[in-house]
């Protein structure tokens, strides 16, 4: 499974780190945001545009885990 590391990474250089992952169609794939909600907020706008969601991953509060919406 791919992860993908946005700590230090500024919110507007995230859809470039994670446009190629959403369309290649290699899910699932693990984002690690830390705990910031704003972070996570703009991952989840990101992968939503791709069609995907973003569910936290159980036990570890600061990874997001991105699929095929259901």
């Amino acid at each position: 499974m791919k992860v993908v590391d946005l700590h230090g990474v500024r919110y507007g250089d995230v859809y470039s780190m994670l446009e190629n992952l959403c369309i290649e169609g290699d899910y699932p794939f693990v984002v690690i945001t830390g705990n910031s909600r704003i972070m996570k907020n703009v991952v989840e706008k990101v992968v939503v545009e791709f069609g995907l969601e973003a569910c936290e991953k159980l036990g570890n509060q600061g990874r997001l885990i991105i699929n095929e919406s259901r």
